[in-house]
């Protein structure tokens, strides 16, 4: 595909970098020109500085022939006019980051009007992420596809853990629940198990399941104690705007730490929580505030530092889930390897959404890809994937008959609605959506998941 990304910061160097690799046509439009040699020097993007609302520099960048528009530049208006401008020009699709929460209900307005295909805003996408969090707080990520019918849970096997040295096949005996663990990374190394496959202490899994299922799962290792009931949350910012929001439509009570006067009466007078005007970082405050009862500590404020220091903090009071705002995306392993899992990233956030929506493009004969998600640090994907009509050789044929790669691996069939986690006598049949959990390997076509 051509596509052109509008703004070089963290956010569009990251879709830049991902978007080469998947063998894109890249076009990079900013005014920072050391930036944009460094690109070209790495991915051989083509590089045009300039504004990228101009209607001159996008007719240099290819606007007429481009299939998306990418808009990420730090100024929401000027990402909506160049998704604008560039649909004027002949690009066929376009998204624009837009973050202010004030132009949320416009947006909504005004979308089709200015032939937007897609509006991202990190915040609220990452505000979302943590509310499937909370919902599962024995997960350090949640995921979903098929609309939220199909659930992908990352977590990582403790000390203690039942599933230390036992089999995937003995752990399937034992549990009558219908689940699939499509991924295992131990020590950087990637691996889609098998049913010999032994788990470990430290290794981060991947489990596909559907509804009560995943609890079901959790409460059976001994990992479900109780639902979140409430959350203690350090920084006001547009984050936490976002994730009272979506609070306030469950049974979860929140308590916000914030130092700005004007920004705790704002949450104050919108939302039914308790705002303390404080220091985040005062430890006298947080326990004042119950860190160490709290169901969950979230770190929120707009400092990466004092979120990593605040969390690293509520874990040494054994706060039973912390769930940590890192902004950089350099220190993300960083602080994981300080122990802090439940990690969450707008930047990243962004780059994943994009990537799925610019997968969802990709149609084939057989196959339509609904959407892509980047699982366990970049190491696996999902694909969610519709099957268009009968193949060959595919579908009618019971699962344990076909000869599957080793790195590819069905964790799910939407068979009429049925969600169902597959064994061998299942098939996949026209019509169906499949959800295929991959590692190093790029599916373009249905028949790509044969030997």
């Amino acid at each position: 595909m051509r596509i052109i990304i509008v703004g070089a910061g963290t956010v569009g160097t990251v879709i830049c970098t991902r978007l080469a690799q998947e063998h894109h046509n890249i076009t990079l439009i900013d005014h920072n020109v050391s930036v944009l040699n460094e690109m070209n020097n790495k991915f051989d993007v083509i590089a045009v500085e300039g504004n990228g609302a101009t209607v001159s520099t996008l007719r240099k960048a290819g606007a007429d022939k481009a299939d998306l528009l990418i808009a990420v530049t730090n100024q929401d208006e000027l990402n909506i006019l160049c998704c604008a401008s560039a649909k004027k020009l002949g690009t066929k699709h376009t998204i624009a980051r837009v973050r202010n929460p004030e132009y949320g209900e416009l947006m909504q307005m005004i979308k089709q009007d200015l032939n937007l295909s897609l509006t991202i805003n990190p915040e609220l996408a990452v505000a979302k992420e943590i509310t499937r969090m909370l919902r599962f707080p024995f997960a350090t990520k949640i995921d979903t596809c098929y609309h939220g019918r199909v659930e992908l849970a990352e977590f990582v096997i403790s000390e203690n853990s039942p599933l230390c040295g036992m089999t995937l096949a003995q752990l399937h005996t034992k549990l009558n629940i219908r689940y699939v663990i499509c991924g295992v990374l131990r020590k950087g190394q990637a691996y889609i198990p098998k049913g010999d496959f032994i788990l470990a202490e430290g290794d981060n899994v991947c489990l596909t399941a559907h509804g009560e299922e995943m609890i079901n799962f959790f409460k059976a290792i001994g990992a479900y104690k109780h639902p979140v009931k409430d959350v203690l949350i350090v920084g006001g910012g547009r984050m936490t705007y976002y994730l009272l929001n979506h609070l306030q439509k469950t049974k979860i009570r929140a308590t916000v730490i914030e130092p700005d006067k004007q920004r705790c009466r704002e949450l104050a007078e919108k939302f039914d929580c308790n705002v303390i005007r404080e220091d985040g970082t005062n430890q006298s405050v947080l326990k004042e505030e119950g860190i160490a009862k709290t169901d969950a500590f979230l770190a929120l404020s707009s400092q990466d530092e004092e979120n990593a220091i605040v969390s690293l903090y509520a874990k040494s009071q054994n706060t039973k889930k912390i769930i940590t705002l890192i902004s950089a995306m350099q220190y993300v392993e960083l602080f994981k390897g300080m122990g802090l899992d439940g990690i969450v990233s707008p930047k990243y956030s962004t780059s994943n959404e994009i990537l799925r929506y610019v997968r969802s493009l990709a149609v084939t004969k057989d196959i339509e890809i609904e959407s892509l998600h980047k699982l366990m640090e970049d190491n696996f994907e999902a694909l969610e994937c519709v099957i268009k009509e009968p193949i060959e050789g595919i579908t009618g044929i019971p699962l344990k008959n076909l000869k599957l790669r080793r790195d590819v691996l069905l964790a799910s069939i939407i068979h009429k609605d049925k969600v169902i986690i597959p064994s061998g006598n299942d098939k996949m049949e026209s019509g169906d959506t499949v959800i295929l959990f991959t590692s190093g390997v790029e599916i373009n076509d249905i028949k790509d998941i044969l030997k």
